[in-house]
């Protein structure tokens, strides 16, 4: 089934948005030119995804040491701050154990179309 989420200016303008599919709510993050959808509930209590914040983290770059990376890569829990690779959905700290739910996005004449 392909959900038609909006036109690609207004979802990147949104920066989020969220879409009911058949009761899931799902977030389509918009990031650059591209397009990522993860299930908008945080797998810890439930919180929405989409009020939460999307950014880097600290990465190891050697033996004790880090550096920022994955910028516009990490959407963080608003209660929490569980962080979550917008690609995989897959956790940071526990990525074996605890992720989101994924989608497929894509462009198709000016629309942004979720495919579930």
């Amino acid at each position: 089934m392909d959900v038609r989420v909006g036109s690609v200016e207004d979802v990147r303008r949104d920066g989020c948005r969220i879409v009911d599919v058949n009761g899931r709510r799902v977030g389509v993050i918009s990031v650059g030119d591209e397009f990522f959808a993860i299930s908008d509930k945080c797998p810890h209590m439930g919180a929405s995804m989409c009020a939460g914040s999307l950014g880097g983290t600290f990465v190891a770059a050697g033996p004790h040491e880090y550096v920022y990376g994955r910028d516009e890569r990490v959407v963080r829990c608003p209660w929490h701050g569980w962080e979550f690779d917008v690609e995989s959905g897959r956790s940071l700290l526990e990525p074996k154990r605890v992720g989101l739910r994924t989608y497929r996005v894509s462009q198709q004449d000016g629309e942004v179309v979720l495919h579930v």
